[in-house]
């Protein structure tokens, strides 16, 4: 088992500011502080509302509360710091994100991912082959550096294009999200990591350790939406190769201390392994689901990605991939080299004494991505009209992403220092006992299902599920690592991306059997997040 945290670290950070002599642990007390989270549910799945509205109006609800009930009664000051502290922590996110999408829509604009698709196309015209290398490769690769989801409406246009239905396209394209906890270059894992007071390498290490049977059922999935059982068959043995090679490179990253970098450079080996597989003439050509190598591939437009589908002449792989080889070079040397390391940390800094909070800006994998963008305008000569399109549409994506992760994360912390997560915690710890940790992925599993984002689900419930673990006698540090695995493999089933997915692309009719599909998936997923958890702790 990964190391626990001491008892003392875990009681300085996580009760801090609590107010514990007040609380009983009534069942009114227990009623009143669960019901934040109550409300985020009722909104989000019941009014059917977007998880900016569902942030936004339980922060004013928590607020109320916090003003008007005894018990968790908080001065004006209190609840401002509270505020303060989760926007803080929040930047940390936006900081990263903000970069990653201009990256994405920059890359997009000079026709990259059109011509990524089009390689692929001509490379091979097995269909398996090609889900592959889109879904276990290219798909992490953007998702990693992107985030927000931007690899499903960046995908889903490619399975389409290369002949596959529009419901399985769409399919293809959420399990596709198979390394969240690495998206954005692991922004939901630092959020977890600083809200959780546990330490990033162990988080990002035991998350990938619990990702492996998930990943692969998601990967053999994947191949059996596309060719059936008979395709499952035939390409089993390749489906446990892209997965061994796919989670084996996530455990190695991350064991290494690269965590924000294992989903891109995970994503980068399965590319590579596919390529090298079609030139070696390892795998064999099928008819399922091909297309013609010798016709021009082209994309149809998704409205929130900006491609086109009329043709575009895009430059060479070496130079598309070249952004991404640069930013993954420089955070390694960042990682690597102790000398780089220790001045990037301990210079150029955003502190905060009173919440013991500091930012390495320079550190920080945010800094790296500003870096990658100027020379990506650099490298492709990316004319001022497309550079203002491409800082319009990054910064439309940012904002409520931004929003929505200070609301859930500012809801944590005025929850926090009311006592209401305590109080919920002790709850729950003297109802399950030590059959908490087998209970605790279902909770993450609902955060993920709820908001569609790991930074958003570990906002709201990773104090929560510590705090439980410590009461119970449990490691903190592992209820963190359930919390985050757990969280990350349902959003590809959440209703928002669902129905973003299906209005997109015309089948809006099918949502529901969208929904139903997925979340087989994704629930199959959460099992065996359980039976991992059995397996290795």
């Amino acid at each position: 088992m990964l190391c626990d945290l001491s008892q003392s670290f875990i009681a300085k950070h996580l009760y801090n500011g609590n107010k514990t002599s007040k609380h009983r642990g009534g069942l009114m007390d227990f009623i009143v502080a669960l019901s934040p989270i109550l409300l985020i549910l009722g909104i989000l799945f019941f009014l059917r509302k977007t998880t900016l509205q569902a942030g936004v109006y339980t922060y004013i609800y928590t607020l109320f509360l916090v003003f008007l009930f005894p018990n968790f009664k908080l001065k004006g000051g209190e609840a401002l710091l509270a505020t303060y502290h989760g926007f803080l922590i929040a930047f940390i996110a936006a900081y990263v994100l903000f970069f990653g999408i201009l990256l994405f829509n920059l890359m997009n604009s000079v026709g990259a991912i059109e011509k990524i698709a089009h390689s692929i196309a001509k490379a091979t015209d097995d269909g398996i082959v090609q889900v592959l290398i889109l879904g276990v490769g290219l798909s992490p690769l953007i998702e990693s550096t992107s985030g927000f989801g931007v690899a499903v409406m960046m995908v889903t246009p490619i399975f389409i294009a290369l002949g596959y239905p529009v419901f399985k396209g769409i399919l293809l394209g959420l399990i596709s999200l198979m390394a969240i906890p690495w998206g954005a270059m692991s922004i939901g894992t630092i959020i977890g990591a600083e809200m959780g007071g546990v330490d990033l390498l162990n988080l990002g290490l035991g998350t990938a350790f619990l990702s492996v049977l998930p990943i692969a059922f998601f990967i053999l999935s994947s191949i059996y939406i596309a060719g059936g059982w008979e395709g499952l068959k035939r390409r089993f043995p390749l489906g446990i190769l892209f997965s061994l090679s796919f989670t084996t490179s996530l455990i190695i990253f991350n064991y290494l201390g690269a965590v924000e970098l294992a989903g891109v450079l995970s994503g980068l080996v399965v590319l590579g392994l596919g390529f090298l597989l079609i030139k070696s003439n390892s795998v064999v050509s099928s008819a399922k689901g091909s297309h013609p190598a010798d016709e021009e591939l082209t994309i149809d437009e998704a409205p929130t990605t900006g491609t086109s589908s009329t043709k575009v002449t895009a430059p060479s792989l070496f130079r598309i991939f070249s952004p991404y080889l640069l930013l993954t070079a420089m955070i390694l040397v960042t990682r690597l080299l102790p000398p780089v390391k220790n001045y990037l940390e301990n210079n150029f800094i955003l502190e905060v004494p009173r919440f013991s909070y500091s930012l390495a800006l320079l550190y920080s994998p945010g800094f790296w991505l500003f870096l990658t963008c100027l020379w990506t305008i650099f490298l492709f000569k990316i004319k001022k009209d497309d550079l203002k399109e491409a800082l319009r549409k990054s910064i439309k994506q940012w904002i409520p992403f931004t929003v929505v992760t200070t609301a859930f994360v500012s809801i944590s912390e005025v929850m926090s220092t009311a006592g209401m997560i305590e109080v919920v915690a002790g709850t729950m710890a003297s109802s399950l006992g030590s059959a908490f940790l087998m209970i605790s992925p279902l909770i993450g599993a609902l955060g993920g299902f709820l908001t569609g984002s790991n930074a958003s689900s570990n906002a709201m419930l990773i104090k929560l599920q510590t705090q439980t673990a410590f009461q119970v006698g449990a490691s903190p540090e592992l209820a963190s690592i359930v919390q985050n695995t757990s969280s990350s493999h349902t959003t590809m089933a959440s209703p928002a991306r669902v129905a973003l997915g299906a209005s997109l692309y015309g089948v809006g009719d099918q949502e529901n059997a969208l929904l139903r599909r997925i979340l087989l998936f994704a629930g199959g997923g959460v099992g065996l997040v359980i039976l991992s958890l059995l397996i290795w702790y």
